[in-house]
């Protein structure tokens, strides 16, 4: 079949990674894959560069994860099997967002936790279809990223460019809690270090600065601003995956932490619990709050919430994870053993295949 997929597929950003992922998987599959990058083509991987091409007029598929907004342009190749992907974090939608699903065939949100915001905001269940995101297992047999540190036990905080609704300060504050350096212990921060272009981003040299300052004691922290191709090869170097986060739609570094056979630790809310439970992982508690104008995206919604997970319980279990991380890591790789197979990037091309039949 001849698919089309327009929107994200260039900078580090989620919504790139899950195109260039779906674009890949239905290469393998053996379809015709046509791209278009609406924001450039800084991190293009070589293996996809000669699909980048003119698009054609009519596709028996059309693919673009990208804000509601953008539907009616990117999917405009063709009237059938228009699949638009997106996802908010947040308990209400920007006013105006839910009547641009008028512009897919299905609209296929990650997981349970997005499927229900936008089912709560008017768009018809009729036209929504769960479709999760995953990960290629090949892509883990590789060899551990070389972390410059000699610390045993390494947590990794995949944070990418830090937004308020990813709580930053959160995740250091517990860590800087919970370890000092006395501790055998390292803190690895992914992140894009930039100056804040949106009213949603965050300064990480100023949150970091602000880290120092009030734990002059804390725990290393090794901080990679560079773009690793393979990512995996990182999970593969450490024995931790920890979040603070406020939020997330399905948040796909806690997958690929289970599939590392890495200890994930996670507040008890959002997308995440549709492959996070007890059984496998270590979930925070906490409560809902107002989110502020600054975590939201585009229009802040009155009323809308979030959730912020209690930062005493998330040193609990960081300290917790630390004390007992072989037994850990054993229990939980077995009780995700049976959930994986579901999160691949080739049972996500298959779902898609299978809603166009």
């Amino acid at each position: 079949m001849d698919f089309c997929i327009e929107g994200f597929l260039g900078k580090q950003h989620s919504w790139s990674v899950v195109n260039q992922h779906i674009a890949r998987e239905l290469i393998v599959e053996g379809h015709n894959v046509d791209l278009s990058s609406t924001n450039g083509d800084q991190f293009f991987l070589s293996d996809l560069v000669s699909n980048f091409r003119p698009l054609k007029s009519e596709y028996d598929c059309q693919i673009s994860y990208t804000a509601m907004i953008n539907f009616p342009n990117y999917l405009s190749h063709g009237k059938r099997n228009r699949f638009g992907i997106w996802n908010y974090e947040f308990t209400k939608l920007p006013s105006g967002q839910a009547k641009f699903a008028s512009a897919t065939d299905y609209f296929l949100p990650s997981s349970n936790f997005s499927y229900e915001i936008f089912a709560n905001n008017g768009v018809p269940e009729k036209k929504m279809k769960v479709v999760h995101h995953g990960i290629n297992p090949k892509a883990f047999d590789v060899e551990p990223y070389k972390l410059n540190t000699r610390k045993s036990f390494k947590i990794l905080a995949n944070i990418a460019q830090p937004h308020t609704r990813k709580n930053l300060p959160g995740l250091l504050n517990a860590f800087g809690k919970a370890f000092s350096k006395k501790d055998d212990v390292c803190l690895v921060l992914k992140v894009v270090d930039k100056i804040p272009e949106k009213s949603f981003e965050v300064s990480f040299s100023k949150e970091y600065a602000i880290f120092n300052q009030k734990f002059p004691n804390h725990a290393e922290c090794l901080i990679i601003k560079s773009f690793i191709p393979n990512i995996e090869s990182l999970y593969k170097s450490v024995d931790c995956v920890f979040t603070m986060t406020h939020a997330e739609c399905f948040y796909l570094p806690g997958l690929e932490g289970l599939f590392a056979e890495n200890i994930v630790i996670s507040p008890r809310y959002g997308g995440q619990l549709d492959y996070l439970s007890d059984d496998n992982s270590l979930l925070i508690d906490g409560k809902m709050i107002q989110a502020p104008p600054q975590a939201q995206y585009w229009e802040a919604s009155r009323g809308s919430e979030m959730f912020d997970p209690n930062i005493d319980d998330a040193v609990e279990k960081l300290q917790f994870a630390y004390s007992n991380s072989k037994q850990l890591k054993e229990k939980f790789t077995r009780n995700s053993e049976s959930i994986l197979p579901n999160f691949t990037w080739k049972k996500v091309v298959g779902d898609i295949v299978q809603l166009i039949k």
